[in-house]
């Protein structure tokens, strides 16, 4: 693609560094410029040439719809009413790959009406929230991402019908799919039995992983997946792979009173409905089968019009591609005529539903299946991103664009997923310290200028990682060295506006904003949220303290402190020995600190944050925060042995 950044920006930003560091001299550099290899970067697949923006994808079973806002002729799927507006970036820009552009014009906001009584509100938000108009009642399936975004769709539906909420569906656990609940129902209603909320059983403990150890990294880099840290638009996200936007706000969850293992058949309205789990992108996933009308809510076993992420980059643990090309065929059983999903476009037609879902596990097996044979050959991540790409039939197919996933970062988490980070040569099990193996490079590489000279030369050459790579060393060095952040930045940016992943855009448009120190933090994803904090067990919480402690303040100190609940009749101990903290789930005798309290104080406190020790001041006042054994002096300083989590602003992934 013509990359009108590369061929004005580049030249003088090379220009500057070279006489900005004196470099006359030529440096050879046959290898940071050669082309070899170009072709086989994601980018630059045949697939992804020649874009034209107005065609529209028919190979006489599949086909889009002229409304580009289904797939089918619209014998059962017709478009009820479109806002005019969109959340997606559509404007052509040589910032941004054409083939994301077309991505994003997939979206504009609809109601889309499938059969007499099935509606989608379509381009809201990421998730695309379902009502199934029953006689007495309206059945949601996925409620959206927040309760303002729940908020936009239910007004839509509203205009339909004012019948009252008989189910909610969670489809699985992630917040895109659960968090708008409180738009459509209240914590009375689900109590009373009066609103079923319906989910795998594994799903409330998912949600309370949000808050996992490892919850302050993750949310940080769920930001950097979201390019939150830059302005939206050509020089941002301009879509989010899977929808339009994530639509940020308000976060809620109820718990389920409707769980089950593997399936339920039931009538809710007079709707027949088969819920069945579909392990795939998580473990509770599930998906909703209309029988009499022969419709299948697809739920995000397929993600949308894209190639899966088979693994986020974000981060996340081990997702099994085996068991979600099964999941796939799980569903392939149903006999189905309109196919509708958590993402992407709904598909009209029984030969054109089939061949979506066989495309799309045929493709999971496949990355699955070849990156395990090159293993057995002995092949590392590296070399493996080179060999397995998918068939002609299947890199070309069109919901199976690299938009959110990729065939190669896919490959890279199926190595480690299987066989973990040592690829075999010792080295990696004892390299040299990391600061000073970085000093080591620099010198054989000719010093810190020549690097400079070097990473400007494989920029021209379009060789943009690679130039991104080298300049880490003396960025590791000196931290401060704001001429090679710069050029690393430009390295990213540039490279960035040729991605066709989203993912990888977004990632790179965000450490270029590290490496320049202007990441805008006012618009940072957060999972916070009073439901979900509430919802999770006691011992979670607890058990996520002993990954804080701050064990060499700790070598020597033997020190315990006793929680007893007298709402849920619970009692935790947590005991720090010699720099661990062990959590008992029982009271330990002559504890130094014992506290009887309930849990929703705690609950009070946790969520006061800033103001937790005013809002338990109050509650040691009431009564309601007191010492059995010990005192506050005690309690706070056993508390002052955990560490607290960095504020985003302090946390680097970039410039390290």
């Amino acid at each position: 693609m013509t990359n009108t950044f590369r061929k004005m920006v580049l030249p003088t930003t090379i220009a500057t560094v070279l006489f900005a560091s004196n470099a006359i001299a030529s440096t050879a550099t046959v290898e940071a410029t050669s082309k070899t290899g170009h072709e086989l970067q994601t980018s630059n697949a045949a697939q992804y040439q020649n874009i034209d923006m107005d065609a529209r994808y028919n190979d006489g079973v599949l086909f889009e719809h002229e409304s580009n806002l289904f797939w089918g002729k619209g014998e059962r799927i017709k478009v009820l009413s479109k806002t005019g507006d969109t959340l997606a970036y559509t404007e052509e820009s040589e910032y941004v790959h054409p083939t994301l552009t077309k991505h994003g014009r997939k979206m504009d906001q609809a109601v889309i009406q499938v059969d007499h009584n099935v509606y989608l509100a379509y381009g809201f938000g990421l998730d695309t929230p379902v009502m199934i108009e029953g006689d007495d009642g309206i059945i949601i399936v996925d409620p959206g991402e927040s309760v303002q975004m729940a908020q936009a769709a239910k007004e839509q539906f509203r205009k339909i019908t004012d019948k009252p909420v008989k189910a909610i569906v969670y489809s699985h656990n992630h917040i895109d799919h659960i968090s708008g609940v409180r738009a459509w129902t209240n914590d009375e209603e689900v109590a009373s039995g009066q609103v079923q909320i319906i989910a795998q059983e594994g799903l409330t403990a998912a949600v309370a992983n949000w808050s996992s150890n490892l919850g302050t990294l993750f949310g940080h880099r769920t930001s950097y997946t979201g390019a939150k840290h830059v302005k939206e638009g050509e020089h941002g996200t301009v879509n989010d792979g899977l929808g339009p936007r994530f639509m940020q706000g308000d976060i809620s969850f109820i718990e389920p009173n409707v769980v089950f293992k593997d399936k339920i058949e039931t009538t809710i309205a007079g709707v027949k409905l088969e819920i069945v789990n579909v392990p795939s992108e998580t473990k509770d996933e599930i998906v909703v089968y209309l029988p009499e009308q022969k419709i299948l809510h697809a739920a995000e076993v397929l993600q949308g019009e894209n190639f899966p992420n088979l693994h986020t980059i974000r981060g996340t643990k081990f997702r099994d591609p085996s068991m979600w090309f099964k999941g796939i065929d799980i569903m392939r059983q149903f006999d189905t005529e309109v196919m509708i999903n958590s993402h992407g476009r709904p598909v009209e037609g029984k030969e054109a539903v089939d061949n979506v879902l066989t495309a799309y596990r045929d493709a999971i097996q496949y990355t699955h299946d070849q990156t395990i044979r090159y293993m057995n050959k002995g092949m590392t991540p590296d070399e493996l991103v080179e060999v397995v790409k998918l068939p002609k039939h299947l890199a070309e197919h069109p919901w199976l664009g690299e938009h959110y996933g990729t065939v190669a970062h896919a490959v890279r988490q199926i190595y480690v997923g299987y066989n973990g980070f040592f690829e075999g040569d010792p080295w990696q099990l004892e390299p040299m310290a990391y600061e000073q193996r970085a000093k080591a490079f620099i010198e054989i590489m000719g010093g810190r200028d020549n690097i400079m000279k070097t990473a400007n030369a494989a920029i021209e050459a379009e060789n943009y990682t690679f130039a991104a790579e080298i300049l880490s060393y003396p960025i590791t060095v000196n931290k401060d060295d704001m001429e090679a952040r710069k050029l690393k930045a430009t390295a990213y940016k540039a490279w960035a506006s040729d991605q066709v992943n989203i993912n990888w855009r977004n990632w790179a448009l965000n450490a270029a904003a590290e490496l320049e120190g202007t990441r805008d933090f006012s618009n940072m994803i957060s999972f916070a949220s009073v439901d979900v904090l509430t919802a999770l067990p006691s011992k979670q919480i607890f058990d996520m303290m002993t990954s804080t402690l701050i064990a060499e303040n700790t070598l020597d100190v033997n020190m315990t402190l006793v929680y007893h609940f007298s709402d849920t009749n619970e009692s935790f101990a947590i005991e720090i020995r010699n720099g661990i903290a062990q959590l008992h789930e029982q009271a330990l005798v002559n504890a130094d600190v014992e506290i009887n309290t309930t849990r929703a104080t705690l609950n009070d406190i946790l969520m006061a944050g800033p103001n937790a020790q005013q809002v338990m001041g109050q509650k040691l006042q009431s009564g309601e925060f007191a010492f059995a054994n010990g005192d506050i002096q005690g309690f706070g300083q056993f508390m002052s042995y955990f560490d607290k989590p960095l504020a985003p602003q302090d946390i680097m992934l970039i410039v390290r």
